[in-house]
């Protein structure tokens, strides 16, 4: 009964938050106000582009070390792509499944290179390893059942800070319930020794975290989002415009905290556990219209987010007002609630990064600190795949 609900709570919440999310606290009123169109903001210069020579639905995953090559998923088919610098589709892997080597019946998040000649997959099953010509190298197995494990899209729930060290946002330690609820205790992010085999729950919600409560809110609201690299980790809730950073030496404590100042910054309102079933789901579409911190990045010395500000709840009823459709609200939750990027300064000050018109989802930063978009879709039709490398200027 659970791997059912956790299949079919990962596939939905996939396509739901893969179409809300293209390119999220403390209470606003703490926040100073401050007008994003009257500060200083940065630009992107276009140093190169590759394409890709593919017709089905494309989604962008990492790019490995050397820069050599890139994965992708093809949405259609639940393939991974390897494509080369030149745009060649180098290899196609299939891992999900019932055969021998399936990391299970989804990805839990977006394929990663371990090396410059290894891909990492994380499914239900865990982690597995293959080398490019899609032979398995290693798995790495959980002693839990990762409860409500689910993939969103563009969002980076799975990272590696050298090739035997990785974190991933990996479903509850969660014996009871359905785990789409939060849980004040335990932690929330899970450490994977890839040497020794092992997963270590990691990061309990920070004492501040308005998440750290009495009150239960949906994971789509509260899930993890970070960054981590060899010096340590940022970590934010979707719904709550704080990132904390931890320093590795000390995973129960961050050692300091940055206060976005997001103006307006709409918060869900938290539930009386009492008043919900925990064994069940309850998706509203209002859920996906609040405010959230999409993406954390790290292009050189410079912090970036991508966020939304979300919509109020009178803006809210008249985007969705006669419309009785999920998906159709969704859409004009989208276009009504667009996600911003910015460098984020020391004192939680965004600086917006303003895109070209082409540009759509930032989909990784690269080693050398260099931003790789795919492209605005509602732009132009395409028959073909295409990917824009560029820099802060």
């Amino acid at each position: 009964m659970i791997n059912n609900f956790t299949k079919t709570l990962k596939v939905f919440i996939y396509f739901s938050i893969a179409f809300l999310i293209s390119v999220s606290c403390s209470s606003p009123n703490s926040q100073t106000e401050v007008s994003e169109s009257t500060r200083e903001s940065y630009g992107l210069e276009i140093l190169d582009s590759m394409v890709v020579d593919f017709i089905g639905v494309m989604a962008w995953s990492h790019i490995s070390p050397d820069g050599d090559n890139f994965l992708a998923i093809d949405q259609q088919k639940s393939n991974v792509l390897l494509i080369g610098k030149d745009g060649e589709i180098r290899a196609t892997l299939h891992k999900t499944g019932d055969q021998p080597d399936a990391i299970g019946q989804n990805l839990s998040a977006r394929p990663q290179f371990r090396n410059n000649a290894e891909i990492a997959l994380l499914g239900s099953k865990g982690l597995f390893i293959f080398g490019f010509d899609g032979n398995l190298k290693k798995s790495i197995k959980p002693s839990f059942d990762p409860f409500s494990s689910f993939f969103i899209q563009n969002t980076d729930q799975f990272q590696f800070m050298d090739e035997n060290h990785a974190v991933a946002v990996y479903g509850a330690r969660n014996p009871e319930g359905s785990g789409f609820y939060t849980e004040a205790s335990g932690t929330k992010l899970e450490s994977i020794d890839v040497e020794n085999g092992t997963f270590t729950g990691i990061l309990p919600y920070p004492f501040s975290s308005r998440y750290n409560s009495s009150e239960t809110f949906p994971i789509t609201n509260s899930t993890p989002v970070f960054r981590a690299s060899e010096k340590g980790i940022y970590l934010a809730f979707k719904n709550e415009a704080k990132i904390f950073h931890y320093d590795w030496e000390n995973t129960e404590n961050p050692k300091d905290e940055i206060h976005l100042k997001i103006e307006p910054f709409h918060l869900m309102k938290g539930k009386d556990p009492k008043s919900v079933d925990k064994k069940a789901i309850h998706i509203d579409v209002r859920d996906f219209s609040y405010g959230s911190i999409n993406n954390i990045y790290l292009a050189g010395d410079e912090l970036l987010v991508s966020y939304t500000h979300g919509l109020s709840d009178e803006e809210f009823d008249q985007v969705t007002e006669g419309i009785s459709g999920f998906q159709e609200s969704l859409r004009l939750i989208e276009e009504n609630n667009r996600s911003k990027l910015a460098v984020l300064l020391s004192d939680g000050l965004p600086i917006p990064i303003e895109t070209p018109d082409v540009f759509g989802t930032l989909e990784f930063v690269d080693k050398e600190g260099n931003l790789w978009f795919s492209p605005n879709k509602n732009e132009v039709e395409r028959d073909y795949e295409v990917l824009y490398k560029s820099t802060i200027k």
